[in-house]
């Protein structure tokens, strides 16, 4: 029951906004009580502070799968396609983490969870930038160009705009390794200057 209603408020979240998510529907649409709702999550806040629980962990477990390898650019090669992983797992709980619901606020736990994949990127670029892997950037700069290219792709995946998985795949593949690929040299000096 509850990975139903957890399901079914992804999708109307995600379908219809955050204004259909209503106890009432959501009972009515799994077939249950409204009863069972507050039972199960306490209220709509909690049925919200689930779904975002259940995306961050489902996106720090896969995240912290990924081996630690030799070579960093294989590492963050393979922690991007957990990250893929982790969306293709939640598609409807996936804007959560990043849209914002009227009156919800995620715990600072589940914010903290959420960020664990993240500081592990940070650490592989660090551990990049300080074995001469990586130049010109700090591990935080390269950290958000990599998360804005991810969840750029993310979305792009949820809509339908990268086709057939398989293609999808090659384009996540070839996209993060020629981001990275980019690390291994000094940016531009028109980047530099910006700073």
């Amino acid at each position: 029951m509850r990975a139903a209603l957890l399901a079914r408020a992804g999708q109307l979240l995600q379908e219809e906004g955050a204004a259909a998510l209503s106890l009432r529907r959501l009972a009515g649409d799994v077939g249950t009580t409204t009863r069972a709702v507050y039972s199960v999550f306490g209220g709509k806040d909690g049925l919200l502070s689930a779904m975002y629980h259940k995306m961050g962990d489902t996106l720090t477990r896969l995240h912290d799968a990924v081996p630690e390898q030799e070579d960093p650019t294989e590492e963050l090669r393979l922690l991007c396609l957990a990250y893929r992983e982790s969306v293709r797992r939640h598609p409807t709980l996936y804007p959560l983490l990043f849209g914002r619901v009227p009156g919800f606020s995620p715990k600072a736990e589940d914010e903290e969870l959420a960020r664990r994949g993240f500081v592990r990127v940070l650490d592989v670029l660090g551990r990049g930038s300080e074995g001469g892997h990586f130049q010109g950037r700090t591990a935080r700069d390269m950290g958000h160009e990599l998360w804005a290219l991810v969840h750029g792709l993310a979305i792009l995946e949820l809509r339908g705009k990268l086709g057939k998985p398989r293609r999808a795949v090659r384009l996540w593949e070839d996209a993060t390794s020629n981001l990275i690929a980019g690390f291994r040299s000094a940016p531009p000096a028109s980047h530099r200057s910006i700073r």
